[in-house]
């Protein structure tokens, strides 16, 4: 668990449960952890900030998941994101392929599966 300290989380989460949930799991694997509560902030952060990974919720508004990886692909900045949201079906899939989406995970978020996806982009994109 010591080598989680060396990257930063960002949790980009409309919904205030369940980002403090993500925040609370990650935080507790050692990781350091920064928050949004929208696409448009999440900017501000990787502007302000050396990001490692990028957890963004598909629907937020003004902006969304798809907004903030456009974002991160436009101005290449080389963080891995994964899209959190409760929708399926293959037109999300095409668009994630669209937008270089690393992972997706599943609305309700488990923990568990949060955790070894985390790990697993981690050291995809890292080692």
């Amino acid at each position: 668990m010591s080598e989680n300290q060396n990257y930063t989380i960002l949790i980009a989460e409309d919904n205030d449960i369940t980002r403090e949930l993500m925040t609370k799991i990650m935080g507790s694997e050692g990781y350091k952890v920064l928050e949004a509560v929208d696409g448009s902030t999440a900017k501000d952060v990787v502007k302000k900030n050396e990001v490692s990974l990028a957890l963004v919720d598909l629907h937020m508004a003004p902006e969304g998941g798809f907004d903030f990886a456009k974002f991160v692909a436009n101005n290449n900045l080389n963080i891995p994101v994964i899209l959190v949201t409760g929708d399926q079906g293959m037109d999300l899939l095409l668009e994630t392929r669209k937008y270089n989406i690393a992972q997706m995970i599943q609305k309700p978020v488990e923990p568990d599966r949060l955790k070894s996806t985390v790990s697993r982009v981690l050291k995809k994109y890292y080692s």
